[in-house]
């Protein structure tokens, strides 16, 4: 169990991180899977620094990241930090893959890479491991890079000049998907809000300035405000976690 003190709706001196984060109750909706987003940003709002979000965390917010990827049925994130954050092919430690198994998952989550032009190496580490990774194209994607990244991995193309976000999630929902962790970058999450398709916010906030770095949303229309509700706030490591539920409609809740 990873250290965390709970200071909300209650305080509790030490939670277990996997009953919050893994363990957590998420009412599914008919409609389509639950979409949780994932991110960790410095004080002043920045989601990297010089390009990367690792230098913002540590073991805790870590241990986080991994307990929301433990209990995903997809993991989506942008070609961008795939690239940016060295993504490899996705895994689970042996206690992880049975407990997924005993709930009627796949031993892994499928990682799923959306990339409007394809733009990533063929021979990157992403694509070394035994579990095929998915890969969302638009469909203005060059022929030719389609056609390399076809060779390594599961190509889709979901929009015509852009990658439509409705399309990615009602694609993993024809599987059975029914729990996909969004991991960024920026301008992903803004197509994903724009939909209105991110029912939780697991939200780190470090304890760091990084002026002048991107936001977590970046790019998102105008829009009417989006009302969320605060389930669980924890710290430790100096950082606090916050865990926000988007508030629903009764009709959505019924």
């Amino acid at each position: 169990m990873v250290a965390m003190q709970q200071v909300w709706p209650r305080f509790d001196p030490a939670v277990d991180h996997l009953e919050v984060y893994e363990q957590a109750s998420r009412p599914r909706s008919p409609r389509r899977p639950w979409v949780m987003l994932c991110m960790i940003t410095s004080l002043d709002g920045s989601v990297s620094v010089q390009g990367r979000s690792g230098p913002l965390g540590g073991p805790v917010d870590w241990a986080v990241l991994c307990a929301l990827r433990d209990c995903a049925d997809a993991i989506v994130v942008g070609a961008g930090t795939a690239r940016a954050e060295d993504y490899g092919p996705p895994s689970a430690a042996p206690e992880v893959r049975e407990r997924r198994l005993e709930r009627g998952q796949e031993a892994v989550p499928l990682l799923a890479v959306v990339s409007g032009r394809g733009e990533l190496d063929p021979a990157a580490r992403l694509f070394g491991g035994p579990e095929r990774v998915r890969l969302y194209l638009a469909g203005a994607a060059p022929a030719n890079r389609r056609e390399s990244l076809a060779a390594v991995a599961d190509v889709r193309a979901v929009g015509d000049r852009t990658v439509d976000a409705d399309a990615i999630v009602a694609d993993l929902a024809s599987e059975g998907r029914s729990l996909i962790l969004l991991e960024g970058g920026p301008h992903l999450n803004a197509s994903f809000a724009a939909a209105d398709l991110i029912d939780e916010f697991c939200v780190t906030r470090s304890p760091l300035l990084a002026p002048g770095g991107p936001g977590m949303i970046e790019g998102l229309p105008p829009l009417a405000g989006l009302t969320l509700q605060l389930d669980r706030l924890l710290v430790a490591d100096g950082m606090t976690f916050a865990r926000y539920l988007r508030r629903r409609a009764p009709q959505e809740s019924a």
